[in-house]
């Protein structure tokens, strides 16, 4: 969906939205000066196609994509409900006249807008990029990030003393009332077909992130090559959640982990970023695409990058019309 209104403080409760083929499909709409309940029917089998899309695309093996030798991607950090980012990253990537060009999203949940009840919407965020999935198959990738694991087991991440879990649910059981519970199941249900990583034949390797140092020389790399168990989610122990949860990993622990994956360069998010990225030695590039110095990072998929390189690549969201 592309929207009028998409800006970083704009609600998406008040704007109609439309797909990329131009037909319109309202997720709320407006009567008077009164807000319609969303429409539970049309989310779910948005939510459910994309599940569908991720768990049988040609390019993904066990939870590892894997793009081909030619053509772009886009890689992007920690996006968090940034409206304005999202709709210039969609504008600009153009997928329907580029159809070679590759979008990796991941940590799209838990933002800055919040009603006066405390109730938080960026399942909005969820329905649309699961649109665009459904919309582009073979060119949207997902990426499981800490914040979704979170939201489906219900962990409790504070911000501003407030417990973004529950925030989220409040706004799902708002916008949805007695049908809120089946979109809260369908969207764990979408959270969980997300891969792990997507690797490309130059030696790009993308993760939410990577384990932190004392974790990362026991890692179970064998994670991203199999079927998953549920003590591979397991908090602490578990190989999923010390991937996606990991941090401080050190310029010599990214380098192990490279050598275990066999990449020349990894990009991942999840640490926050005020300028927008930050160089952690030779093979690691973390980025953030979720406030206004904000970046992605656009590659070709037919040239070995140097770290120097990929940073001449970083673009700010701010450059974007």
């Amino acid at each position: 969906m592309m929207c009028d209104d998409g800006g970083a403080g704009a609600d998406f409760r008040s704007v109609i939205c439309k797909s990329h083929n131009g037909i319109f499909r309202p997720l709320f709409v407006e009567s008077g000066s009164l807000i319609m309940k969303a429409d539970a029917s049309q989310v779910v089998e948005i939510l459910r196609v994309a599940a569908e899309e991720n768990q049988v695309c040609s390019l993904r093996m066990m939870q590892t994509i894997t793009l081909p030798e030619q053509g772009e991607v886009w890689m992007t950090g920690d996006i968090h409900d940034h409206r304005r980012n999202f709709e210039k990253l969609v504008r600009a990537a153009d997928l329907a006249n580029n159809p070679q060009r590759h979008l990796v999203l991941h940590e799209l949940i838990h933002g800055d807008h919040y009603d006066s009840n405390g109730a938080e919407d960026s399942w909005q965020m969820l329905a649309q990029a699961a649109e665009l999935k459904g919309d582009y198959p073979a060119q949207v990738h997902f990426l499981l990030a800490n914040h979704d694991l979170a939201q489906i087991y219900g962990e409790g991440i504070m911000k501003a003393g407030l417990s973004v879990c529950e925030a989220f649910t409040a706004g799902v059981r708002r916008d949805f009332g007695d049908q809120a519970e089946l979109v809260c199941a369908t969207i764990s249900e979408f959270l969980l077909s997300f891969p792990l990583a997507v690797r490309a034949e130059n030696g790009l390797f993308f993760s939410h992130s990577l384990p932190s140092e004392a974790q990362v020389d026991l890692f179970d790399y064998t994670v991203f090559d199999r079927p998953l168990e549920g003590k591979d989610y397991q908090r602490r122990t578990g190989p999923v959640y010390q991937l996606i949860w990991g941090r401080g990993i050190t310029p010599q622990g990214s380098e192990i982990f490279a050598a275990n994956v066999e990449a020349r360069l990894i990009i991942t998010g999840h640490q926050p970023q005020d300028m927008g990225y930050a160089i952690n030695g030779k093979r690691h590039l973390i980025i953030a695409s979720d406030h206004n110095q904000g970046v992605y990072v656009p590659l070709s998929l037919d040239h070995e990058y140097t770290m120097e390189e990929v940073v001449d690549r970083i673009t700010k969201f701010v450059t974007l019309p």
